[in-house]
């Protein structure tokens, strides 16, 4: 069973989740990358691209590390980031992690604030046709500015973003499809994502 993880990571842009409650397991890697649109309402449409490796710390932990570009009103900022994934609950029934990234961005420092803190309670359900695994997960996120000073930066949201993430994850051989969409008051966010398993 290979389901993977993702959330995506991008100083403004950091709300989606994509990823499943289930980890790697010790040992195992992924490369996943995703493309994703978000709209901020009263704002703008704001894309988020990023490339992640995913490295299973044990049965119950997942590495991240990523690099990502988030534009906004013609203009772009790149990022790092680094987080987790813990898996809290492995049952037949349901699946449920903590998923925590924190991003930083590498140019255009102004622009955005000194990091984003990316915190998820996921919880998904794993199901197999065959010999693919079809995993549906939700859950409830938080995007959260820090060091901001209460300033507006273009790259960043104001205030706390809370969203709830309705996904797909499809795995079959070694790739993972991922289509989810975010529902929030403030921000609204759509994504595609691909995963490849070594």
């Amino acid at each position: 069973m290979l389901a993977l993880l993702v959330l995506a990571l991008t100083p403004a842009a950091h709300s989606q989740t994509m990823t499943t409650a289930e980890t790697l397991g010790r040992g195992k890697s992924a490369v996943f990358a995703s493309a994703n649109a978000l709209v901020v309402k009263d704002y703008t449409v704001l894309t988020s691209d990023y490339v992640q490796w995913i490295h299973g710390l044990n049965n119950r932990v997942d590495f991240y590390g990523g690099l990502g570009v988030t534009t906004a009103l013609g203009q772009a900022q790149a990022n790092v980031s680094g987080g987790a994934n813990i898996n809290l609950v492995k049952s037949r029934i349901v699946s449920v992690s903590s998923y925590d990234l924190l991003t930083t961005a590498v140019h255009r420092r102004n622009d955005s604030s000194a990091a984003l803190f990316f915190t998820s309670i996921v919880v998904s359900r794993n199901f197999t046709a065959g010999k693919t695994l079809i995993t549906p997960y939700s859950g409830y996120s938080w995007l959260i500015p820090l060091g901001t000073g209460g300033v507006d930066r273009l790259f960043t949201p104001p205030t706390t973003f809370h969203n709830v993430p309705l996904g797909l994850a499809i795995t079959a051989g070694k790739l993972t499809w991922f289509v989810e969409y975010n529902l929030g008051r403030r921000l609204r966010t759509g994504g595609v994502g691909i995963a490849w398993g070594y």
